[in-house]
């Protein structure tokens, strides 16, 4: 609102204390204007010792403030009070220069959002495409190369009257052979597969939290927990293989049935079925135990990443044993053993 007849144009009206300073500032020159500031005083000669500051433009078109200020108020100010208002009138412009001037330097320094949403996404294309491309050319590169340095000539034709010793299923089924060793084939070859490949494809439904999704270790125990997993599993794996080759199942079991005279003890079910169960669950039962106890896991997502290393583990170990430590007769034997050489 503007200032009543008479008043001092200096004075802070209330509609100003939301304004901006190059707002306001404009207002005191259109009051200034009004008031007639910035020219020479009838009285005072146009040569007089200090020269008429030069007026303002008056902004077009004029807001209500200063057509109601009229030029009453100008009787009433003194020459210092003139000085002052001069000078905050000349304070103020440039107040609202520097915002003017800076407002602009912070909207170019903040990036906006679809600048800030770029770059925290990462696109198929070309990220990671080309990232796939590169990894394949380099593959590619590499088979070629080994290849060329080891020779790897095709064997005979096929005998089906003759089977290879040791023969052996394809790396990637090695696992599963392995197993074959030690319990049922319906067990190792059906069962046991089935139930895993469907624990993995549950595991969405009992961990449902979304953060960090995506990362590796993405909890603050999960990487403590992964270590002592991937020991336990190994640990534990070796040592089963170990017993089932030198001591033996079915040997304890039927050395049992003979000094006990309890026949059942050593019967198919028992022996195949039974207690390779037990010997798989029980150490699972255990890692879970010692994992409550010791390192005491926040949520699904701790739980879901012990049990998933656990069985990548085994797929690993059990690979590595039925590739490397297994020779002529499927028997446990080091690399460098001579029955490690398959005979046709």
């Amino acid at each position: 609102m503007p200032p009543d007849e008479g008043s001092n144009p200096l004075e802070k009206t209330s509609d100003m204390a939301k304004l901006t300073p190059a707002e306001r500032a404009r207002i005191y020159k259109e009051r200034a204007a009004a008031a007639g500031i910035g020219r020479p005083a009838p009285d005072q000669p146009a040569g007089g010792a200090a020269p008429a500051p030069t007026p303002a433009p008056a902004p077009a078109p004029k807001p209500a403030a200063a057509a109601a200020s009229g030029g009453g108020g100008a009787g009433a100010l003194t020459p210092d009070q003139r000085q002052r208002l001069a000078a905050a009138v000349q304070r103020g412009a440039g107040g609202g220069t520097a915002t003017a001037t800076a407002a602009p330097t912070a909207a170019a320094a903040k990036p906006s959002a679809v600048e800030a949403q770029s770059q925290r996404l990462v696109y198929v294309w070309p990220h990671l495409v080309t990232i796939e491309l590169m990894s394949a050319v380099l593959m590619l590169v590499s088979m070629i190369i080994i290849a060329m340095v080891i020779q790897a000539p095709l064997e005979g034709i096929a005998n089906p009257d003759k089977t290879p010793n040791p023969s052996k299923a394809p790396w990637y089924f090695l696992n599963l052979q392995e197993l074959l060793l030690h319990m049922h084939p319906a067990l190792a070859g059906v069962i046991v597969p089935s139930v895993a490949l469907g624990l993995i494809a549950i595991i969405p439904y009992f961990d449902r939290d979304n953060r960090d999704v995506g990362k590796w270790f993405g909890t603050k125990k999960a990487l403590s927990i992964t270590w002592f997993t991937t020991w336990y599993s190994t640990l534990v794996l070796f040592a089963l293989v170990f017993f089932d080759e030198f001591v033996g199942q079915k040997p304890l079991m039927k050395g049992l049935a003979d000094r006990t005279g309890l026949a059942f003890l050593n019967s198919p079910v028992l022996v195949d079925i039974v207690l390779p169960l037990i010997l798989m669950l029980g150490p699972i039962g255990i890692l879970v135990w010692l994992l409550k106890k010791f390192y005491k896991p926040d949520g699904a997502r701790d739980w879901m990443i012990a049990l998933f290393t656990g069985f990548f583990v085994a797929f690993i170990i059990l690979t590595i044993v039925g590739t490397f430590l297994r020779g002529q007769g499927m028997h446990l034997m080091w690399p460098w053993d001579p029955r490690m050489i398959r005979i046709e």
